[in-house]
């Protein structure tokens, strides 16, 4: 017996809601922190309201009882967390490259608010995340991951189980690439940063009436932002590029 409400498969529509809801909350772009939660679970609905139609074909009978409905329901939650999470993951290379290159610049505890988490965030990484988030949607990259939640049901079908192999190594490439990501934004300023206290120490040996730190902070604060400023195209082209492989991978 199939359980309707105004033309609505319920069964098709809760398991869809199940896993669009946990990408959804997560997925760059739309899923920002600074979006309402309740805002985010309403455009989840509406997706899955729209997508239940086209996988009502593929949805898997309820199970006979409520505990076995509640599995089921739950699997898809684990593999929208898992598919959200991995890209939530890429966007958090933009911290990692912030923190990083605080470090080098001299502004490792300038902290400033965050408008994408709603929080107070080191300052070169607020910077990153808000640049970020502003080339998801002038690149439009946020539609190719919101086709990649309907692309999600041909990578695990709907009903099936979690795939926990494919889950733990999902994870490790995501964390792994995220973190080498977020080095390769901030390679400049490594190989600056690693130059400038080079020659820092030779001057010292030279001159150690010097106090060679006080009167370079000034330099390496400005010199850090110039180098920043020169390879940040670059970098941010390189993690964009990230995303879009994973978006395209989900499609």
């Amino acid at each position: 017996m199939t359980l309707t409400l105004y033309g609505v498969d319920i069964w098709t529509t809760a398991l869809v809601f199940a896993r669009v809801g946990a990408m959804v909350m997560l997925l760059p772009g739309v899923g920002e922190p600074a979006v309402p939660a309740r805002i985010r679970l309403a455009f989840a609905l509406a997706l899955a309201i729209g997508m239940g139609p086209a996988l009502t074909d593929r949805a898997p009978e309820p199970a006979a009882t409520a505990w076995g409905m509640g599995a089921q329901v739950g699997t898809e939650v684990l593999i929208g967390i898992l598919l959200g999470g991995a890209a939530r993951l890429l966007v958090a290379a933009l911290a990692t490259a912030g923190q990083v290159a605080g470090l080098e610049i001299g502004l490792a505890f300038a902290q400033t608010a965050d408008p994408t988490q709603t929080q107070s965030g080191q300052l070169i990484a607020v910077f990153l995340g808000v640049m970020g988030l502003a080339l998801i949607f002038a690149t439009n990259l946020h539609h190719m991951f919101l086709a990649g939640v309907a692309g999600s049901y041909d990578l695990i079908a709907l009903g099936a189980t979690a795939p926990v192999g494919d889950a733990a190594e999902l994870a490790l490439e995501a964390t792994s690439t995220a973190f080498r990501v977020g080095v390769q934004i901030a390679a400049p300023l490594l190989v600056a940063g690693l130059i400038f206290r080079v020659g820092l120490g030779v001057l010292s040996r030279l001159i150690p009436q010097i106090q060679v730190f006080f009167i370079t902070l000034p330099l390496q604060i400005m010199g850090g932002l110039v180098v920043l400023a020169l390879g940040l195209s670059s970098g941010m082209l390189i993690w964009l590029d990230s995303l879009q492989r994973y978006a395209d991978w989900m499609r």
